[in-house]
């Protein structure tokens, strides 16, 4: 899917490589390895959002209702979007991050496969974020639904620019974002320091309730497709 490809890997890895010439050199360079994990951040975020509202294509061309006349559970269909979700992860956070490697980000072999493994594991609310606006959404409302969700979570969380350069409220707001404490925990992950244990438990509040409503969407769904 050459668009999918465009949006989630080569425009993160084309906007660090814009940020990072434009503002890669402050903080004596450090500026450029949290360049590297918020643009890999928002890779993620674009491709889980995305692949997470494709279960409304399931519900539209009639997939959903083959799996469940077959037999398959609502709790196996949620479960196994969400292996499908996190798996397109991936390629937007390695791209950016070998970019990174490749472009002066210093950073440990073992650092890296750290800052990996935690965007990736933070990067679960959004999927659920996803699969919620897909589950409540009809037809192309999903899938824009996602991009305003997309964008506004970005913003918000600070993966294009500092959240310090927001006003107060936006700083209120950014920190309630499980993206603002996926970036907080890929930038510990890189340059070390305290881990922000609040942000563990934003990102696992977010996991909890919208794993509750993408739960309770799907059993809807269920009970209509088996009326």
């Amino acid at each position: 899917n050459v668009p999918f490809t465009v949006f989630t890997v080569a425009m993160p890895v084309g906007m660090y490589l814009l940020f990072g010439m434009m503002f890669g050199q402050e903080g004596g360079g450090d500026a450029r390895g949290m360049i590297m994990v918020n643009m890999a951040a928002y890779g993620g975020l674009g491709a889980a959002v995305t692949a997470g509202t494709q279960i409304q294509e399931d519900q539209r061309s009639g997939f959903l209702r083959q799996l469940i006349v077959a037999g398959l559970s609502p709790r196996s269909f949620l479960a196994g979007s969400i292996v499908a979700a996190s798996a397109v992860i991936i390629p937007a956070l390695l791209a950016v991050g070998v970019v990174g490697i490749l472009t002066g980000v210093e950073v440990g072999a073992g650092a890296f496969l750290a800052t990996i493994v935690v965007l990736w594991l933070g990067l679960l609310p959004t999927i659920l974020i996803g699969i919620a606006l897909g589950m409540l959404l009809k037809g192309g409302a999903a899938m824009a639904g996602g991009v305003i969700t997309m964008m506004a979570m970005a913003i918000f969380g600070g993966l294009w620019m500092p959240l310090e350069a927001f006003p107060t409220w936006m700083q209120q707001l950014g920190q309630a974002m499980p993206t603002y404490w996926i970036s907080q925990l890929g930038q510990w992950t890189t340059q070390g320091g305290e881990l922000p244990v609040t942000g563990l438990a934003v990102i696992g509040a977010w996991t909890l309730v919208l794993g509750v409503l993408c739960a309770l969407s799907l059993r809807r769904a269920v009970g209509l497709k088996r009326r």
